[in-house]
């Protein structure tokens, strides 16, 4: 039996009382590594694909370049690097290698001039071929993809880039530097990529961002982790969704009627992982119940161990009592009241988008009433500013946009912070 992993659970309630009609339960998935750091870490295949179209110009390519300095630095000999700059075309500076003169690697950098427009697909492409020079199961494969601009006509290309990439096992990071790139593009790469997006506000946050990612990418500590959930008839699951080391959707494979399996991706070593489950209980009479079984199967290619599992059964106690039923889970409640913020200025913004001012305006102000009650005092007024720019002027700032999209992502780190 594998022991590297650990799964545990938690419930919003330690007792359920007995209702003759369903009734909504939160359940907290963690997925975290049983012994602490792994000492032994996988080498990494890296490229980072980056945009040197001209509004990339001053501090902004400056500090991209410091900052690929200095994950340049932050390397092993044994790890694989890559760099490829794009405008309307690609092109490769550093063709994937080991990590040997590391003075050569910067003075390549150096190279990176703006010019021009934007074709984010270019570059994707360019990057799958350096990153699959040195493809294998036993590294990290990762691509870090920045843009400061909106890419022209090829959305559709690097989606299926981004499919291609997570089919071969590489997961792509995809950062917007600015307001002008549009946030559709690289969260659609991101999730088809099983990777992940983020904003940087300024040029000054590159370089820190940057190094967080290096980081992370220094903390994987199992691959290809998959979940499979096994509910009892009784259960039916509403929804599921990663909240810890961020907030995302996680989509899910029906395998039978009452079984789901999810893909999760890696898990690192410092937080692992965290999803919360969204179940209707239909049990009638009190006692003990089993409602679900949740079994996980993961890699940790620097171990050679492959197809690991490890199951843990998910119980639930019903009773008569409602003073016994009364007992909250805090950390689970915690949980669940950040999701929810995260979720209504997601739905304000669909609602905007599709022309519905007054039902996203009532959404943005609900979501900052949510935000005071959990003390992001600086969120909840930018949602209060969106709400007031969408019934003055129609629409939400670029800016603002993007400031709620991805700082209410991660609402759930501050409880690890």
């Amino acid at each position: 039996m594998a022991n590297e992993i650990s799964l545990s659970y938690e419930l919003n309630k330690d007792r359920f009382q007995t209702m003759p009609e369903s009734q909504l339960a939160y359940l907290l998935i963690d997925v975290k590594p049983s012994n602490g750091k792994n000492n032994i870490r996988a080498p990494l295949n890296l490229c980072l694909v980056v945009d040197r179209s001209a509004s990339m110009k001053g501090q902004k390519i400056e500090n991209v370049k410091k900052a690929i300095s200095n994950i340049i630095d932050q390397m092993s000999e044994s790890d694989y690097f890559s760099l490829v700059s794009f405008n309307e075309e690609a092109e490769v500076l550093v063709p994937g290698q080991p990590i040997v003169d590391r003075d050569a690697l910067k003075n390549l950098v150096n190279q990176l001039t703006p010019k021009n427009g934007t074709a984010i697909s270019s570059g994707m492409k360019q990057g799958l071929e350096e990153l699959r020079k040195n493809l294998a199961e036993n590294k990290i494969n990762r691509m870090i993809l920045l843009t400061d601009g909106q890419t022209y006509g090829d959305e559709e290309d690097c989606h299926q880039f981004a499919s291609a990439a997570a089919s071969e096992g590489i997961l792509i990071t995809a950062l917007g530097v600015g307001d002008e790139w549009y946030e559709e593009v690289l969260d659609t790469i991101a999730q088809k990529s099983n990777g992940k997006s983020d904003y940087i506000a300024t040029p000054d946050d590159i370089i820190p961002i940057f190094a967080d990612e290096m980081t992370n990418l220094q903390s994987v500590f199992a691959q290809s982790a998959m979940i499979t959930l096994r509910f009892s008839q009784d259960v039916t699951l509403r929804k599921i969704c990663r909240v810890l080391p961020a907030i995302s959707e996680l989509e899910y494979t029906p395998i039978a009627d009452d079984c789901v399996l999810i893909n999760i991706g890696e898990i690192d070593d410092r937080d692992g992982q965290t999803l919360l489950a969204e179940v209707f209980l239909n049990l009638r009479q009190q006692g003990k119940y089993r409602i679900a079984q949740a079994e996980l199967v993961y890699d940790i290619p620097a171990n050679n161990l492959f197809q690991q599992k490890v199951r843990k059964d998910i119980v639930v106690e019903l009773t008569d009592s409602e003073l016994l039923s009364k007992k909250i889970n805090p950390r689970v409640m915690n949980v669940a009241e950040r999701v929810s913020a995260y979720d209504l200025q997601t739905r304000a913004m669909q609602q905007a988008a599709s022309g519905d001012i007054a039902g996203a305006t009532r959404k943005l102000r609900a979501a900052a009433t949510r935000l005071l009650n959990l003390n992001e005092t600086e969120l909840a007024e930018t949602a209060l500013e969106e709400a007031l720019n969408l019934s003055k002027q129609g629409s939400m700032s670029a800016s603002g946009t993007k400031k709620l999209r991805y700082e209410t992502r991660k609402l759930t780190r501050r409880l690890v912070s």
